[in-house]
């Protein structure tokens, strides 16, 4: 969800079939990966994570870890700028969530929110609305229960989302909702949004 602010933990996931080397080589692949994109290495991060997919695959972990690695993906090809890949994975991370866990999942919600977020950092306000749609039906009041800072902050950018895409009425009811809650955000985040441009 919001940008490398939920992390996830690498399962190995066992099955009748399963080729435990192609196993091993997905985890440190991953590791690798992971290690990279905390350095700020993405080209790196993105090799590694993509090797990491592909021995998922070859190894059978399943679609857990393989959503994992989705998730991963789109985060470090998002803050490449490669808008479409990143997207891509997301969806592909909240397929795979949904088919393991459900739709009522914490993981399947933090997948789709995540994707929200993205889009409307990189300024996809209208997909942006539909994701976070989405996401909030599943999880929304769980996610205020748990956590409100973090609740409020996403609010902002959905209600956002909704005034550019024209949707003025609900973006006006959220706005009032934010007021009302002010609290919440009066500290600084420390949320890293996905770029708009790279170098």
């Amino acid at each position: 969800m919001r940008n490398i602010k939920y992390v996830f933990v690498f399962l190995v996931v066992l099955s009748g079939c399963a080729n435990p080397i192609n196993q091993r080589t997905a985890t440190n692949y991953f590791q690798q990966g992971d290690s990279a994109l905390a350095q700020g290495d993405l080209s790196h991060a993105k090799e590694m994570f993509s090797r990491a997919l592909v021995n998922v695959r070859l190894g059978h972990m399943g679609a857990e870890a393989e959503a994992q690695v989705h998730m991963k993906l789109g985060r470090t090809q998002g803050n490449m700028c490669e808008y479409e890949e990143a997207e891509k994975h997301f969806i592909e991370a909240v397929s795979l969530n949904e088919k393991v866990h459900g739709n009522e999942s914490p993981l399947t919600f933090s997948s789709k929110l995540e994707l929200g977020q993205f889009s409307y950092d990189i300024g996809w306000y209208k997909k942006s609305v539909e994701y976070f749609e989405q996401a909030f039906e599943v999880g929304g009041d769980k996610l205020k229960e748990s956590s409100p800072r973090t609740y409020y902050e996403v609010l902002k950018d959905y209600g956002d989302s909704l005034s550019k895409s024209g949707s003025t009425e609900k973006s006006s009811s959220i706005n009032k909702e934010l007021k009302e809650n002010s609290r919440y955000l009066s500290q600084e985040s420390s949320y890293v949004r996905y770029p708009t441009e790279c170098k």
